[in-house]
């Protein structure tokens, strides 16, 4: 079967699915003619959605689509380590791409089995330091069915201000991502750890197709976290997998593809636009595709798709 044809039969598949009644949020975004405010959000991209060889045509896409800067995974501290810092700085410079956000990749932060991270965090706040970046992100190597006592959360929350505290003592600010297959998958989890940490120095990055996919309102998480929230991550969730989910989320978990381009899913983007206005949130929205089947362009077409959905919802990009 070609390559066309595939994705040709997962669009109408979606389509088909999408018929059906999920009583979940449509992920209609607003007609391509609607004359949509202006949001003052800076907009980024994620390079995830590239297989790690294809990280500088990466940059350059991000670049060329305009978007305004990049979050880059942890392998990336390892690669363009010692001199080599500068260099990548450079070329994001050249790019005008701000490293806006690090994805702490190797920092382990499970509460049944709570390990020294110290040393492997401030590796990564050093390198971002170096490179003028604004963030670090973290997740917790939690299980969404397990049932941790108290002590463990509060021992996991004292991890995390700790090295909250060395992002902060170095001018970064650390996020706590909520990630589907985690403690953080479900609102009750997230909020667990949240109430665990100190507001000053564990920030919340609400990635909204996680959070639907986990069972969350992603608009009412940036709601009650707003004085937390310091970037938001956009993608969506497939139609197909958010109806098995919504039956079992155990279902999908070992699914190769939860997500999608924005538009042709489930997540509801203008009730989280919404939210934005709301509650006056003007920061990142990193939009960070990955666990999704490339459209026959590859990761570059998926990132036209989504920046031409940022458009029609009002960012700037």
């Amino acid at each position: 079967m070609t390559d066309a044809l595939q994705a040709h039969r997962r669009r109408e598949f979606l389509q088909r699915v999408g018929g059906i009644a999920l009583g979940w949020a449509s992920g209609v975004l607003p007609p391509a003619s609607a004359a949509a405010e202006t949001l003052p959000n800076p907009v980024g991209y994620a390079t995830i959605s590239w297989p790690r060889r294809e990280f500088e045509p990466a940059l350059q896409t991000i670049s060329r689509l305009g978007f305004k800067g990049v979050q880059m995974l942890g392998w990336v501290r390892d690669a363009y380590s010692g001199t080599k810092a500068a260099e990548l700085k450079q070329r994001l410079d050249t790019l005008k791409l701000e490293p806006a956000a690090l994805s702490a990749s190797r920092v382990r932060l499970n509460p049944a089995q709570l390990e020294d991270q110290t040393a492997e965090f401030k590796a990564y706040a050093d390198f971002q330091r170096q490179l003028g970046g604004l963030y670090l992100q973290v997740t917790d190597g939690g299980n969404p069915h397990g049932a941790y006592r108290p002590d463990a959360i509060k021992a996991l929350g004292e991890q995390m201000n700790k090295l909250g505290r060395i992002a902060s003592d170095g001018g970064l600010a650390m996020g706590y991502h909520p990630h589907f297959g985690t403690l953080g998958e479900t609102r009750e989890g997230l909020g667990r750890v949240l109430d665990a940490t100190d507001p000053v120095y564990v920030k919340l990055i609400a990635d909204v197709a996680h959070l639907t996919l986990g069972g969350s309102d992603p608009a009412e998480v940036i709601r009650t976290y707003h004085d937390r929230l310091i970037f938001t991550h956009f993608k969506d969730v497939r139609k197909d997998v958010a109806m098995l989910a919504r039956q079992n989320r155990d279902r999908v978990r070992h699914s190769r593809y939860h997500f999608c381009e924005m538009g042709e899913g489930v997540v509801d983007f203008p009730a989280i636009q919404r939210a934005f206005k709301e509650v006056g949130f003007k920061g990142w929205v990193i939009v960070e595709l990955d666990g999704y089947e490339a459209p026959p362009g590859g990761p570059d077409e998926s990132a036209r798709i989504n920046r031409d959905a940022m458009r029609r919802l009002g960012f700037n990009v």
